[in-house]
């Protein structure tokens, strides 16, 4: 309530990975709930992120709840310091950098979270509210740079890839949320 009388819009922001089930894709019921009672309480639009994949959107008394947009900057050789049970783990000293422990946990890019060439293409929403409610949304596919070398990726970049597009279409389809894909950009299509 506070936060509507202070501002023009009111966007929550939430960090989640809890899933329902074994699906990395479907949010926990807890959050879909939490999303609800946001928007019921006033809230123009909820952005999920955590399980760096991107979810389905839910347009909700019409108003936008990103469930995930995943990764939108993935740069994590480049974060300065980690905690040191974080080297310990790795087997590394305290001398060791951020991005020598990564490459310890990932074997040199071959295993783990950044093998998945998912997790490094995301969208870029744009909507447009008017009296409260949203009046249109685009989603314009980005990437992160998959397969590049660590100094070059996790950057957004604008891409004609839609594979996150189609992605996004069947992962909204179960929260009554259709977009249509129009000239490399997905479009809200309430009407659908």
């Amino acid at each position: 309530m506070r936060a509507r009388r202070q501002s023009d819009y009111v966007v929550v922001s939430i960090h989640s990975h809890e899933i329902d089930g074994d699906n990395l894709r479907e949010p926990a019921s807890f959050l879909v709930e939490f999303a609800h009672a946001c928007i019921d309480e006033g809230a123009h639009a909820v952005v999920g992120h955590g399980p760096h994949r991107v979810r389905g959107i839910e347009v909700y008394r019409n108003r936008p709840i990103f469930y995930s947009l995943g990764n939108f900057i993935f740069q994590n050789e480049s974060v300065e310091r980690q905690p040191k049970d974080f080297y310990d783990k790795y087997g590394l000293s305290s001398e060791a950098s951020v991005a020598d422990a990564y490459f310890s946990r990932s074997a040199n890019d071959t295993r783990g979270l950044g093998t998945y060439p998912a997790i490094w293409e995301s969208v870029v929403a744009l909507w447009e509210m008017e009296n409260g409610e949203m009046k249109s949304m685009r989603l314009h596919p980005i990437s992160l740079g998959f397969g590049s070398p660590p100094y070059q990726r996790g950057w957004p970049k604008l891409t004609s890839d839609l594979n996150v597009l189609e992605d996004l279409q069947k992962l909204s389809e179960p929260f009554g949320t259709k977009f249509c894909i129009e000239n490399g950009v997905a479009v809200w299509c309430p009407e659908v």
